[in-house]
């Protein structure tokens, strides 16, 4: 039995209307060992940032480990609560991420 392929027909540019990804997003975090929490729920796209790693919080003291390290892609689910990003230097940075979207 063949299965047919996934064919995602017409979709846009990110942020068209038409598209499965958000527009770029960037979020501030102001520098070594300050952490900011991510506020978009769902499937997070994570472009290479120098100096910014995204983490997620493990505890509630609170304590969070790097699930994306500093200058490197990735994709991560956000619940909108536990979800953050820090610099590892000092100064302020900004993270920059597509939100993937759902469409009927």
């Amino acid at each position: 039995m063949a299965v047919n392929p996934l064919v995602i027909k017409g979709a846009g540019v990110p942020g068209a209307a038409d598209s499965y990804y958000s527009a770029q997003k960037s979020l501030s975090t102001p520098g070594t060992n300050a952490f900011t929490v991510v506020p978009e729920i769902g499937w997070i796209q994570v472009l290479a940032v120098a100096n910014i790693t995204w983490n997620i919080r493990v505890t509630t003291v609170p304590a969070y480990s790097i699930i994306v390290p500093a200058n490197a892609p990735g994709m991560v689910w956000s619940d909108g609560t536990n979800i953050f990003v820090s610099k590892t230097t000092s100064g302020a940075g900004n993270a920059l991420y597509f939100v993937l979207q759902h469409r009927p």
